[in-house]
């Protein structure tokens, strides 16, 4: 029942997107739909399951009977190339004391190259090579494009969701509405020319499953995987803020004292923006120095900040172990003070699921999205009816 809405649904869709106007002619809805089922066919050879293993309990992984003591989490990839390279997620790698790599009814052993912390994705390599490399597009904007989203969803390999580019986040990843699941993180998506233009790597909603997606531009993947196969992890730095951007009007003037730093800001500034800080992570490194929430930022490295995205980017670039200045208001008094760049860390997903747990909870979200779905698909076929009935 879901397949005959999805075809009837997807066809309509993409007869209105690409113009065409005789929708009664049977012989074009039929090349239609054989197009589209290719494209998802081609697509689906460059998608592959992710099994990683973790040992719990202290327990080593020598142990034979170990299934009592492991976590699994099934996550997906994307076939890199003909070597046996594999990009994964690097969330649902990390820490993992086995990978296996699923495809079709090959279950192969992999290892983990090297995790690129500044993006967020991971290099696998299996001896074996399967599927078919993904051909990679050069995306540079794609708001309002219809995209397809590839990836194992409730136990399907290469499941495929249909939905639109939302555009570019303020961190340079993308945003699209495809749903997703858990399983779905590590997949691809893809344009109807089958081109990756982007490796999920995250959602926002439900943490088993979500209505929107976030991806990393596909255009980043060669850099990240030349860097993992040339030097290995690739390190970002981490100072432990959350922040968010703020006007200040009116704007306010900070005069520095002599002995306060060695900044080289002029001794007195007019200060129309700033950074808030909403979070001190404890321990961390701007912890350390004394920063707490509410201060103002307004300066790095003797240079006005104008964004915390600008922020950010400026630390997780940082080598760790480096220094960097860091100016603030506190009580409308400025300091100024060096903090020591910390690692990034990557934590492993928590959808782990130890063996014997109750899946209750993952059958009902199945069920539920599935006639979620159904309906959300009867009253589109319904809309588009109308519009028909209006063409005609």
């Amino acid at each position: 029942m879901i397949s005959i809405f999805r075809v009837v649904v997807t066809t309509l869709i993409l007869i209105q997107c690409a113009g065409m106007l005789s929708f009664a002619e049977s012989n074009n809805l039929t090349d239609l739909e054989d197009k589209f089922t290719d494209l998802i066919f081609r697509t689906s050879q460059s998608i592959v399951t992710i099994e990683s293993i973790r040992f719990i309990n202290n327990h080593s992984q020598n142990d034979n009977n170990i299934g009592d003591m492991t976590r699994q989490l099934v996550s997906s990839g994307i076939v890199y190339d003909s070597s046996g390279n594999i990009i994964a997620a690097a969330t649902s790698v990390v820490d993992s004391d086995r990978l296996y790599v699923h495809f079709n009814n090959n279950i192969l052993p992999a290892h983990l190259v090297g995790l690129d912390y500044y993006t967020g994705l991971a290099l696998i390599h299996i001896e074996q090579p399967v599927g078919t490399p993904v051909n990679i597009g050069h995306w540079q904007g794609c708001a309002g494009q219809l995209i397809v989203a590839l990836g194992n969803s409730f136990g399907v390999r290469a499941s495929p969701t249909i939905g639109f580019c939302a555009g570019s986040r303020p961190d340079g990843t993308m945003q699209f509405s495809a749903r997703i699941t858990s399983g779905t993180i590590g997949g691809g998506v893809f344009d109807l020319s089958g081109n990756l233009i982007g490796v999920v790597t995250g959602g926002i909603g439900h943490k088993q499953h979500a209505e929107a997606g976030i991806a990393v531009p596909a255009s980043k993947v060669p850099g990240v995987v030349e860097y993992i196969r040339t030097y290995g992890d690739r390190l970002a730095g981490y100072v432990g803020i959350s922040t968010v951007d703020i006007e200040i009007s009116p704007a306010i003037t900070v005069s520095f004292a002599n002995h306060m730093s060695s900044s080289s800001l002029p001794r007195e500034n007019v200060i129309d923006h700033g950074i808030l800080i909403t979070n001190v992570v404890d321990l961390s490194p701007a912890a350390n120095v004394g920063l707490l929430k509410g201060d103002l930022l307004f300066s790095l490295n003797g240079s006005l900040i104008r964004s915390a995205m600008d922020l950010r980017n400026f630390v997780r670039q940082s080598k760790p172990g480096s220094l960097i200045e860091v100016g603030f208001l506190r009580n409308q008094t400025p300091y100024v003070v060096p903090i020591q760049v910390g690692q990034m860390k990557l934590t492993p997903s928590d959808s782990f699921q130890a063996p014997g747990e109750s899946d209750n909870t993952s059958n009902s979200i199945s069920r539920d999205s599935l006639l979620t779905e159904i309906t959300q698909l009867k009253q589109m076929l319904q809309r588009l009816e109308q519009r028909l009935q209006h063409l005609r």
